[in-house]
This record gives structure tokens, sequence and C-alpha cells, in this order.
């Protein structure tokens, strides 16, 4: 199956046609900048100095823009590879073309996936997993992360985590800092904020939250042609989907063909809004609107409306002069349905670029891998499969060596007696040729049995290498999806953010390795 991101990240003509441009063009000239609206502005700088952001901007730059949901702890780590990577981004085109570009950090604060929001994993110091699962005294189901509250029990969290995970003299700087900064929130959405602002702290890193009263406002225009239009956005969106699955990739976003894009606040809850029988209903509470009610209400109380995933990135066009948006492998999927939707709303579809991918590591766990002979790659090997090749490759025994001196001289016998038989018999020289085949698939399991039969010896090799796989690939996955950058606060300190800033490259395709 072709992977949806490495296709891209090639160029693959067949998907590029999805887009409005390639993530090539990005450099080709100089993004085109323009005026953000000034009660935007101005709110944006009063939340900056709420959350402790020291990132100044003057509101007439081009961005380049990339975002998350609020989560505890910040989320996994790719949340900051995102950050950095349009951090670098926008340094990048300002040296090139010497014009203003501001990176943004989109928190999505309107988002209601608790589920995504409320775990946090750790790798401890005896290189195991940790994992933290919030569970607020209040019922918080389908509230956007800005109404989700940061109760007492975040606090021994903390605790947990800085007490199991690796330290250093920089820990009680980190677990002080996010104590206090627990303190000072009111919700999730609040303490992300604080916590990616510190993270953040002198660069020019802009923060941004849509539910902001000033953002609403502005992007009450795109929920307005929405209920305007009545379903036209989800058809596309459909439409994009079926011919996106036929050149082999399954569509990202799949919507109802009575689905609307925007959700609509009831009490506390954030609820989906469909379009039935001319009237538009949420189907959680039972309420039902007419256009003209509905759109009363949009103009009388903006806040209590919010785009979903797609019209966000519509929004995001119309409350900035977005030259890129930095995707992660998923987004870049959704992304490729979004071009007639943004040709519906006349906003221009920004660059999509690929955002740095990347694995923290260590001189000493290169070294054991080294030893064990692993690439990145085998430690989502089956652990059977595993553990065989990096006893292999670290045993002693002489059985094993004998083996493998002499295993490819059978081989070698094996393939030049088929190669005799081909001119004289090729009948039988098919027949020397499975017996090649046959004899490497033994000396396979030969070499596996003597390995498992140093099973004792070899119990160290096998915890070495889980040591590996918990640290670099845990479960199988990326480490950037599951681990916490506070894993690795609490050892470096707030130091490491700007060693990875100065690591990673934005340009670069791939999985960058960055040792610590």
């Amino acid at each position: 199956m072709r992977s949806f991101a490495k296709e891209y990240a090639r160029g693959a003509a067949d998907l590029l046609g999805f887009y409005a441009q390639p993530p090539s063009s990005l450099f080709d000239s100089a993004p085109a900048s323009g005026i953000w609206d000034t009660t935007l502005v101005e709110a944006m700088r009063r939340y900056a100095q709420e959350i402790g952001s020291d990132a100044t901007f003057m509101g007439n730059e081009a961005v380049i823009i990339t975002g998350q949901q609020p989560a505890i702890f910040t989320g996994p780590m790719y949340t900051v590879f995102k950050a950095i990577t349009v951090l670098k981004l926008s340094r990048a085109m300002r040296e090139r073309f010497r014009t203003p570009v501001a990176p943004v950090f989109w928190i999505g604060s309107e988002d209601h996936d608790f589920e995504e929001a409320r775990t946090a994993h750790f790798l401890t110091k005896d290189h195991r997993s940790l994992t933290l699962r919030y569970t607020p005294t209040e019922d918080v189901a389908s509230r956007a992360m800005y109404r989700v509250p940061c109760d007492a029990s975040l606090h021994e969290f903390i605790e947990r985590a800085a007490d199991e995970s690796r330290g250093s003299e920089q820990s009680d700087d980190v677990r002080s800092f996010l104590h206090a900064s627990l303190d000072a929130s009111s919700s999730l959405s609040e303490w992300t904020a604080r916590l990616l602002a510190r993270l953040f702290r002198g660069t020019e890193l802009v923060f941004f939250s849509p539910h902001l009263p000033e953002a609403r406002e502005i992007g009450a225009a795109v929920i307005r042609r929405e209920i305007e239009t009545p379903l036209t956005s989800t058809r596309l969106l459909n439409e994009a989907g079926v011919r996106l699955e036929r050149i082999g990739f399954p569509p990202q976003l799949t919507k109802g063909a009575d689905e609307c894009n925007f959700f609509l606040e009831i009490g506390e809850k954030r609820c989906k809004t469909v379009y039935i029988n001319g009237r538009f209903e949420t189907p959680e509470s039972g309420e039902r609107f007419s256009s003209v009610e509905l759109l009363e209400l949009l103009d009388n109380h903006s806040y209590r409306f919010s785009p979903n995933v797609a019209l966000r990135c519509v929004v995001q066009q119309r409350l900035f002069p977005v030259a890129a948006y930095a995707a992660g492998p998923g987004e870049l999927a959704y992304w490729a349905q979004l071009k007639p939707v943004f040709e519906h709303f006349s906003v221009p579809m920004p660059v999509v670029w690929p955002r740095a991918s990347c694995v923290l590591t260590t001189l000493k766990l290169n070294k054991l891998r080294a030893k064990l002979g692993l690439e990145l790659e085998d430690l989502a090997l089956p652990s059977e499969e595993l553990r065989d090749k990096a006893a292999r490759a670290a045993s002693t025994n002489p059985a094993l060596q004998l083996a493998r001196e002499r295993g490819p001289e059978v081989e070698r016998s094996i393939a030049a007696l088929a190669e005799g038989l081909r001119a004289k018999d090729p009948t039988t020289a098919d027949m020397a040729e499975r017996l090649r085949e046959e004899a490497r698939a033994q000396l396979d399991r030969i070499e596996r049995s003597i390995v498992r039969g140093d099973a004792a010896k070899n119990g160290a090799v096998f915890e070495q290498a889980q040591r590996l796989v918990n640290s670099l690939m845990p479960d199988r996955g990326p480490q950037e999806r599951v681990y916490t950058i506070f894993s690795f606060l609490f050892e470096y300190g707030w130091d490491l953010i700007p060693r990875l800033i100065e690591s990673i490259d934005p340009i670069r395709s791939g999985l960058q390795e960055i040792e610590l």
C-alpha cells in the first residue's frame, strides 16, 4: 500500500493535484503579507501577556502556522516538533525574502476530544512507559478544551512524573513551573498555552486560541456562509474523498450527507449540527432552527459557534495571511480533501508543509543499538523476531560462529550446482535452486536454535532490546506520538528546546535522529 506521507514528500503528481500548490513552491517567491484585524491583534497581545509569552508581532506579517489540540503536559512530542517546524520555516523565509513572517501556533481551545487530551506518557528512569490518565471531578464530555477544568489531581500527576522520570539538577525548576502554571490556569487549554509559552520563551513563536471573542467574530463570516449554503461544503469534502480513494488513498474526512461543518454550543456542550428537511438540528440536544433563526443566533451570540476540522482551516485563512500550514501525516491526508472547500469560501489554500519528524536518542542508546545490530525500524519487529536478531548480533557462541562461517559456503556450493545444471538439465537445475532456498531456511533455523539454546545467557540481551523499544519506539510506534516532551525536560531542563530548535531541519524529509 502506498504511504500517503511518503508519496506527498516525493511529489507524486496524482496526489499533488489535490492541493493548491506543492510544498516546494513555498520558497519560489516572497509570501504575501497583509494587515491583521486590529481588534484581533490587540486580543492576541493580551492573551500573550496572560499566558506568559514574550513573542512580539506587528500584525502585518505573512504567517507560517500550525496547531494542535490542548492536552495534559502538552500531549505527545510531535506538538513541539510542529512548533519548531513553523518557527524555523518562518526564519528561513524572512532570511530569504527579507520580509516579515510570523510563526503562529494555533492552540485548539475549541476542540473537544477529551479522550485524546487526557492521557500523557512518560519514559521512566528504569526504561518503562508510565501512563497518566486525567479524570476530572466534573463531567467534561463534549466540552471544548477551554471549558475543561484543571483539578488538583493534576498536581499529583506532576509529582509522580517528576519522581519516575530520569532527573537532574534541572528537575526541581521544571516541577515548580508545572505546579505554578497549573495553579494559574482555569482550563486545560490555558495550562497547555502557559506550558508552550514557557517552552518557547525567548523565541518569536506567537500563540493563538480560537475561542477569543474577537476571533469568533471574524470567523462568523465562514459559519454564515455554511448556514446560507447548507451541506455544500459537506458534498465537496465527500466528493474529494471519492476522488482520493480512486488513486488508492482512503479519505480521512467522511461526513454524513446531512452533517454540517460547524458545532453549536448548547449549555457547555459542543454539539454537532445537521441539516434535515430544511431545518438545522443538534441531535444531542434535540433543538431545531430555521436558517433565519440560526443566522440571528450567530449575529447575537457568535461565541456559541465553532468550525469543525474542515472549516477550521478556512477560518484560519480569514484570520491570518497564511502562506503555509505545517501538518502531521494524518493532517496531510485530510488537507487533500479541502481544496474545493477553500474555493467555495473564496479564500486561498496555503501550502501544506510536512512537519519535522524526530526521535530523541542518546549516545548510550545508540551504542547499545550498534552492539545489538539493530536499526530503528527493527524496533517495530515482533518481540520474538527482534530478540532473535539482537541475540544473534551479540552472541559469542562458537557454534553460532561456525554456522555463520560455513553456512554461506553451503549456499554458494548449491548455487554453483544449480548454475552448472542450468545448461545441461534445466529440470534438475530448478530442483537445485529449490534446494538452495531450503538450505538457507534450514541454516536460519540452525542459527535460531543455537541462539535460543543460549536463552539463559541472552536474558540481558533481551532486556537491552526491550529497553531500546521502550525508549525509541514504545508499543512499536513512533516515539514522537507517545511520550510528552516533559519526559526529557526533567533530565535536560528548559535548554532542551533551544537544542532541538538548533538541531531540527524543517526542510529535511524523513525521520531525524536527535542525539541528546
